[in-house]
């Protein structure tokens, strides 16, 4: 066969191959149901396109989209995004089909007042048959939206005027009859009259739309910041470069995105600490009446406002300070014993017992007598262990010897003393060791990591030991950086991951360095060591959650890496240590002075009594 031949073959065998799965595949994908509801009020029947979220929540909104026959696809694509991402709270999509738009929609006036027309006949149906029609069959709440685009958008606003309560966000985008002088007098007088409850209206445009409708859009935006109402939630942006045709996806995203935005980020209080998602549940309880979520999201430790309070003029009224965070932020904080303790340890160390026996006489801030940090100098190895794993010929938790680790390829190896198999050495392809979840794992707190580590090849996001946090993911690691040869550190999982990396010359390559974080929850520090001496701290430590999930060695859950190198004497615990003791730890069976301290932390743990 020549080459053209073969040249000819060869391309028709690939266009079978690749034609193949389009001719065996057949997929059909629908967005939202049709539904059909009579009505009585408009004397006809009305097309209904539905999309309900895949887990139903009690109380749900309700967002009405106009011309569902053009915006509704579009809108439940978004609305299915936002809410998948957290960014909304789930909602039940209603999109009205049109019979006849300009009946609808057109407004009819009696000289410079609205008069009753065939678009409050439409508003009729909206709020006496579709809204009770949909909330009999779908648990949806009090809150309503309505959307609308162009015609539409100007409807939105119209039921803004015409039925104040129906509607607690209004989204109107380009809208018309903004160049109608009566149209935007009656905006302003209705804007300016007291809401029952908080209002949200955005008002969106194109940057590239006919002059009537930017002028008029701009006349609306100019009509709701000159006319001042406090419970009114306004927010009016213009989209470059888009059309009145092109504007409504990204519009329509950003209008949703907005109402389902979080409180803002403050600067001084108990809320300086709130993490985005954590303002956004506040702004969800307010705006919407619920969070619409049961998950338990990362809480900082209240030490931390309570130090800012002592340093502030809230030191006056410390009942006061401690009152408002035990009802304002009672989901938001750590209140257990174990960070109060913690605070007053902390402050106990730094001379500061006037400040501690104010905190002490608070009415519910004395608790039971519980061991958590050592902010001291004195050295414990024992208190708060709940890992022991020299990897010493075996895999085995000391604090759980029952417990039966998983090895995936790791090999023994010699350790830094050159002894055989008293190490384990991971290839950097698949290499890892599992110890089993367990419930002495689980911690919200502050946690101390150490390990001895020889790298053979650093490769960035490695970890040396993790644990995997509650759903996916590492609740937290410690390993290498985006550049391994000068970066290493400690990354934590709290709605989000966040890394800190020791910057410098990086971990030799095979050679043994002892390296330990200090993950400190209750002051919202991490302290990294190297050979047990200090080389970074931070000071804005993020919160995490709560995990009993597996210790991984030699491995990170969160991108499928490896680390390739040798580890040896992994320890955990749940607190953090001081300095004194991670340098003890780095120097044990390595110096004979350290021989008893030695003697006296070999399988000793603080474990539960039923482990």
């Amino acid at each position: 066969m020549d080459s053209t031949r073969r040249w000819r073959a060869l391309c028709a065998a690939l266009c079978f191959v690749i034609a193949l799965p389009l001719v065996a595949q057949d997929f059909n994908l629908t967005v939202g149901k049709h539904e059909v509801l009579q009505s009585k009020i408009l004397g006809e029947k009305r097309d209904i396109l539905i999309s309900v979220p895949h887990q139903t929540k009690p109380n749900m909104p309700l967002l009405v989209v106009l011309d569902g026959e053009w915006t509704f696809t579009k809108v439940a694509v978004i609305v299915d995004h936002l809410v998948s991402n957290g960014r909304l709270p789930p909602m039940v999509v209603a999109g009205i089909v049109n019979t006849d738009r300009g009946r609808d929609f057109t407004p009819s006036f009696n000289g410079g007042e609205f008069t009753h027309g065939p678009a409050d006949q439409f508003l009729s149906f909206i709020a006496d048959e579709l809204i009770p029609q949909l909330a009999a069959e779908y648990p949806i709440g009090k809150y309503h939206i309505l959307a609308g685009h162009s015609n539409g958008g100007m409807f939105s606003l119209y039921a803004f005027i015409r039925r104040p309560d129906l509607f607690q966000a209004n989204i109107a985008l380009s809208p018309s009859f903004g160049l109608d002088d009566r149209f935007v007098a009656l905006l302003g007088r209705a804007i300016a009259n007291p809401a029952s409850s908080p209002r949200f209206v955005f008002l969106g445009a194109g940057g590239d739309e006919e002059a009537d409708i930017a002028v008029g859009a701009m006349r609306f935006a100019k009509t709701f910041e000159m006319s001042a109402n406090a419970n009114l939630d306004y927010r009016y942006e213009v989209f470059p470069s888009e059309t009145h045709g092109s504007v409504g996806l990204r519009a329509y995203y950003r209008g949703l995105e907005l109402l389902g935005g979080p409180d803002p980020h403050l600067s001084y209080g108990p809320a300086r600490y709130l993490s985005e998602a954590q303002r956004r549940r506040h702004a969800w309880v307010r705006r919407f009446g619920s969070t619409f979520d049961d998950d338990v999201l990362p809480r900082y430790s209240v030490a931390l406002p309570m130090q800012d309070a002592l340093a502030t003029h809230e030191r006056d009224d410390l009942i006061a300070a401690w009152q408002r965070l035990r009802t304002e932020y009672s989901d938001d904080f750590r209140f257990d014993p174990v960070e109060r303790q913690n605070l007053l340890a902390s402050l106990e160390a730094r001379g500061r017992k006037e400040d501690v026996a104010r905190l002490r006489a608070l009415p519910g801030f004395a608790g039971p007598n519980v061991t958590g940090n050592n902010y001291g100098s004195d050295v414990d190895l024992k208190t708060g262990l709940v890992a022991d794993l020299p990897l010493h010929g075996s895999a085995v938790d000391l604090c759980h010897p029952a417990s039966a680790a998983v090895i995936h390829g790791a090999e023994l190896a010699p350790d830094r003393r050159g002894r055989e198999n008293m190490a384990y050495r991971f290839s950097g392809d698949g290499a890892s060791i599992e110890i089993p979840k367990n419930s002495d794992y689980d911690n919200a707190g502050s946690t101390s990591v150490t390990a001895w580590v020889r790298p053979h090849k650093p490769a960035s996001y490695t970890a040396w030991v993790s644990q995997v946090g509650p759903r996916w993911g590492s609740q937290w690691r410690l390993g290498f950086g985006p550049n391994p040869a000068s970066q290493w550190g400690a990354t934590i999982f709290g709605t989000r991951w966040t890394d800190y990396w020791v910057d410098g010359d990086g971990l030799p390559v095979d050679k043994w360095s002892h390296t330990a974080a200090v993950f400190d929850q209750t002051l919202g520090e991490l302290h990294l060591y190297v050979n047990g001496h200090e080389v970074q701290t931070v000071h804005d430590l993020g919160s995490w959650g709560s995990s009993s999930g597996p210790i991984l060695i030699g491995a990170q859950r969160d991108d499928g890496l490896f680390f390739n190198g040798d580890v040896s004497e992994v320890r955990i615990y749940r607190r953090s240590l001081n300095s004194a003791e991670v340098g003890a730890i780095s120097r044990l069976e390595d110096a004979p002075s350290t021989a008893a301290v030695a003697s006296e932390f070999k399988g000793t743990c603080d474990v539960s009594p039923a482990q």
